[in-house]
């Protein structure tokens, strides 16, 4: 007789299996009197990302699912509450030594005035659309892909390219 399945016991070794982090951050949009701006956080970290600019967000822990982690992550780093975000971007980096998923949402409602709450900040500023531009082109951004994660906002520069 042949078997064309395999026992599951072959097929799933649970020492091959990726495990990784996941963390959530948030695109926080204001479109008021100033104009669109886009909060962004400046990183305290002890590595290459000190003193660059992220989004707000972190690690989503054990028991949390993506939105509870994002509202817990904005407040304790920005002090804003967060209304209904909608996610806009996943991040699967499997091939990093520690592999890590990211989720991005977009988050137009919220409440609070946004300050530094975190030592893990720097500073946090609101950026127009050309102001993007220049510390994308300054390089300086903590991570590369935040430069085609604002799509949703049609902030991509324009390179002939479609995202």
């Amino acid at each position: 007789m042949i078997s064309l399945c395999t026992p599951s016991s072959e097929r799933h070794d649970p020492a091959s299996r990726v495990r990784a982090t996941i963390s959530a951050h948030a695109l926080v949009v204001d479109r008021g009197a100033a104009g669109e701006r886009l909060l962004l956080v400046r990183l305290n970290y002890r590595d290459h990302r000190r003193g660059k600019w992220s989004f707000p967000g972190g690690y989503v822990d054990q028991g949390e699912d993506l939105e509870q982690a994002l509202s817990r992550e904005v407040r304790e780093e920005v002090g804003l509450t967060l209304g209904q975000g909608r996610s806009v971007a996943v991040l699967p980096l499997l091939a990093l030594q520690t592999p890590h998923v990211g989720f991005v949402f977009l988050c137009e409602r919220w409440t609070g005035e946004a300050a530094c709450h975190s030592r893990e900040l720097m500073e946090v500023r609101w950026v127009t659309r050309p102001e993007f531009h220049d510390l994308v082109a300054q390089d300086s951004l903590a991570y590369p892909e935040m430069a085609n994660q604002v799509a949703c906002l049609g902030w991509l520069e324009s390179t002939g390219e479609k995202p």
